[in-house]
């Protein structure tokens, strides 16, 4: 029988299940606790009658599973929703965390095994950036570098509100962001851009206002990845990172964001695997596994009351350790709620059970446990039946509203980090010879496209790395021009790939900027502008943080003054590129691009364009058109059709 209404037993029963447990949903802290000053965790807010509830009906070992999240995937075969199922039905295990797949057969699975559940799961996700973070066919939102450049916390706090809403349509009620990591290591290969930045003060802003918008929409944020890791040089995927630093600068820096967060009503805590001898002396320990840094200083010192999530548990980080069914015992005792990713959930909850049985664990420390993940499935609602709805799942999710809060969301990073000639915005486009160069892609990409729209760019392109030759010849050919605007390309998150841009190509931006006056336009983590000494001297140089759609039209909006660049850089690449530095450009008046949906309007409401236009051409009334609308200065359609001549010989384009 699946558990969806109020139970009520009689009071003897509850020491039988809970081994006289408290049940309270305000009941103290530890001995020696003090509690943070602000909301508690928001699922304890208010009472929690089905909690309190449902926990009289498990035995122990399903209490034990309810500790258990559970990888799963929606683009695996039927053996592996086998197996999901069969940890659903025979152990009712509490959650799922699902990875790689689509929206459309997650929501179906999802539903397949709620329909199974006896105690509905607790579905979780890591999407820092929303559901392509995992999912195919979904929207992209900015990492959270590029985030930490934006001036307007509310602009993120509507991020994680439309994050939440998503996610609520397929089902995902926790989701493992945000990123309080201060990120003060270039050489980090697991969080760097997944930070805020480097200023501890930026990280909480930015921190505070994704949790809002996603804990105000309904779905419960997770803070990680306490206590810190933001300066370690390898990835606990594959290692166990040490962290060296005293107790004085932890509780400086990598501490400091988890302490007001908690302030805010944060519903829970990642904890990291991590090697910190200053809060535990034992060589070797991880974070995840110890009792001094979960339980003495998370939930004593700090005082959290929410849910503690180990990172998961199949990492390097901390599988290295032990093996599986005594990691999960040992995260257990360290204080953790729940067992994310457990290598072998059956051989887990065996374990533990049998440490209860010998007196290694007391019953009460698992009901605890339990009671938490129980309250907040109530508060994600899980105490009311439903199926999710796949009909029309792609538009649902896919939103005008939600791409033009993309749009906003690229356009507020932009960053001017410097102009030493003061040549942003470009002004008397009338007489200006313009030449944009881009590295590494394909000629008139959709960044010169982007400036196209704005002036006569005269548009050219070139590999990464150049032999003299082909330098000479490119220098030959940019001779003529006024402004030289050189973006590079094909860049990449990855550290140990130089963020996609090489040195060689600073060198191509130094040999121009030292003939021309010349905008380079970095779409890619600022930290790779760390070798970028030889161009900066003379550039004006524009960060994206991003190479995407959007980032790259809101550079070029920036560039010709249709728009304003108001970011400033989270994070100090160099001593000539220091965090903070951004400058305030002006608008000149020029229209700017955006969606309908930016002015009360819709773009369903212009799509019968399309069909006039479409049918105009049918009947030869023209071979080819371009139609432009613009309200107050933007522009709402540019869009062409159709060729130049009934020869069809060349399609219109914008340019024409």
């Amino acid at each position: 029988m699946r558990v969806r209404s109020l139970l009520l037993l009689p009071l003897s029963a509850l020491a039988l299940s809970t081994g006289g447990l408290d049940l309270s949903a305000s009941s103290p802290p530890p001995a020696g606790a003090s509690r943070p000053a602000g909301l508690p965790p928001v699922f304890l807010a208010a009472p929690t009658p089905w909690a309190d509830s449902v926990i009289r009906t498990l035995p122990l070992e399903q209490q034990i599973a309810q500790l258990m999240m559970v990888a799963a995937y929606s683009n695996k075969g039927a053996d592996h929703v086998a197996e999901i199922e069969r940890l659903v039905r025979e152990r009712n295990i509490g959650g799922l965390i699902f990875f790689q797949g689509g929206p459309g057969r997650q929501v179906n699975l999802t539903n397949r095994y709620q329909a199974q559940a006896r105690t509905p799961l607790l579905i979780g996700m890591d999407l820092e950036w929303g559901l392509s973070m995992r999912l195919d066919s979904t929207i992209r939102f900015p990492r959270q570098m590029t985030l930490g450049a934006i001036q307007d916390e509310t602009l993120i706090e509507r991020m994680g509100e439309e994050i939440a809403r998503q996610m609520k349509h397929i089902g995902v009620h926790v989701s493992f962001s945000p990123v309080l990591d201060v990120n003060n290591n270039a050489a980090n290969p697991v969080i760097n851009d997944r930070s805020f930045g480097e200023d501890r003060a930026n990280v909480v802003r930015k921190g505070i206002a994704y949790i809002r918008g996603l804990q105000r929409a309904g779905v419960l944020a997770t803070a990680k990845h306490f206590p810190g890791h933001g300066d370690v040089d390898s990835d606990s995927h594959h290692t166990l990172p040490h962290i060296a630093h005293r107790r004085a600068r932890l509780d400086s820096i990598e501490l400091w964001p988890f302490r007001q967060v908690m302030r805010e009503g944060l519903g829970a805590v990642m904890v990291a695997h991590l090697e910190v001898p200053a809060l535990d002396s034992t060589k070797g320990q991880p974070s995840t596994l110890s009792q001094a840094i979960v339980r003495d200083l998370l939930q004593r010192e700090m005082g959290f009351q929410g849910l503690v999530f180990t990172d998961a548990l199949n990492m390097k980080g901390v599988a290295n350790a032990e093996k599986p069914g005594e990691i999960e015992l040992r995260a257990l005792k360290a204080g953790n709620d729940v067992m994310l990713f457990p290598q072998d959930p059956v051989k887990a909850i065996e374990r533990i059970r049998k440490a209860v049985a010998d007196g290694e664990v007391d019953s009460s420390r698992i009901a605890h446990s339990c009671l938490r993940v129980l309250q907040a499935k109530e508060w994600a609602g899980l105490a009311r039946a439903s199926t999710l709805s796949a009909s029309g799942l792609e538009q649902a999710l896919r939103t005008p509203g939600a791409e033009l809060l993309r749009s906003a969301l690229y356009g507020a990073a932009i960053t001017v980090a410097k102009d030493h000639h003061g040549l942003l915005p470009f002004r008397h486009l009338d007489s200006l010879k313009i030449a944009s160069l881009v590295i590494g892609d394909k000629l008139d990409n959709r960044f010169q496209k982007a400036l196209s729209s704005y002036a006569d760019v005269k548009t050219f392109r070139c590999e990464k790395s150049l032999t003299k030759e082909e330098l000479r010849a490119l220098l030959t050919q940019l001779e003529p021009f006024d402004r030289v605007i050189v973006s590079v390309h094909g860049t990449t998150w990855r550290v140990n790939k130089e963020f996609g841009v090489p040195a060689s190509s600073f060198d191509i931006v130094r040999e121009i900027a030292g003939r021309k006056r010349t905008v380079l336009v970095h779409f890619a983590n600022p930290y790779g502008l760390t070798k970028a000494s030889g161009a900066i001297l003379t550039a004006t140089t524009v960060v994206a943080y991003e190479e995407t759609e959007d980032s790259m039209e809101q550079a070029a909006q920036v560039i010709f003054g249709a728009a304003s660049a108001t970011g400033r850089l989270p994070v100090s690449p160099s001593a000539l590129y220091r965090s903070g530095d951004g400058l305030t450009t002006a608008r000149t008046g020029l229209l700017d691009h955006t969606l309908p949906e930016a002015l009360g309007m819709r773009t369903e409401d212009l799509r019968a364009v399309d069909d006039i236009v479409q049918d105009g051409i049918r009947q030869r009334a023209y071979p080819g058109a371009q139609v432009l609308v613009a309200v107050d200065g933007h522009i709402i359609l540019d869009r062409t059709y159709g060729h130049l001549t009934y020869e069809a010989e060349r399609p219109v384009r914008s340019d024409d």
